[in-house]
């Protein structure tokens, strides 16, 4: 039986989409069942969804994509609400004794530069450090990876521990 991943970040503007598409193609090429949410066209078609309980249509399909995944990968970026949204989510499954691997990345290409202006206005890239504690507990402490880091991993321990 392969495990789900469930493939979550931005989806609203075409990179984004892209990257989830090419993200999807290559967990796919290594052997997994992947949930990306742009994929559900039910409420993701944005010319012919019905809009009336679209909010909760959402919410009820992308839970369910989360709850039955053993494995989530999640694009940490500022501004993707829903993201941050489910990472604060499956924390408090995992509280409850959910088990599942989550790993972030973060497709800023900001973030990792080693930049750090002495000056907190001018800091280049920055993680709200609420959001970013969250991050370390659902991954174990490993934090913020790169794509590589994650598909290497999955490869050499791919199972739920």
């Amino acid at each position: 039986m392969n495990k789900q991943i469930y493939l979550g970040g931005g989806m609203l503007d075409l990179g984004d989409q892209m990257r989830r598409a090419w993200e999807r193609d290559d967990l796919k090429r290594l052997g997994f069942d992947v949930y990306v949410p742009q994929d559900d066209k039910s409420v993701n078609d944005k010319n012919n969804a019905v809009q009336e309980g679209l909010a909760e249509r959402i919410v009820r399909n992308d839970t369910n994509g989360i709850s039955e995944s053993d494995i989530l990968i999640f694009d940490y970026l500022t501004h993707n609400q829903g993201t941050i949204a489910e990472m604060g989510y499956i924390q408090g499954l995992m509280h409850s004794g959910h088990e599942c691997k989550v790993y972030v990345q973060c497709t800023d290409i900001r973030q990792g530069t080693g930049h750090v202006n002495r000056e907190q206005d001018r800091a280049e890239f920055s993680i709200n450090q609420y959001v970013y504690g969250v991050i370390l507990d659902i991954t174990d402490g490993r934090g913020v990876q790169t794509w590589n880091e994650i598909t290497e991993e999955l490869i050499k321990k791919p199972c739920v521990s």
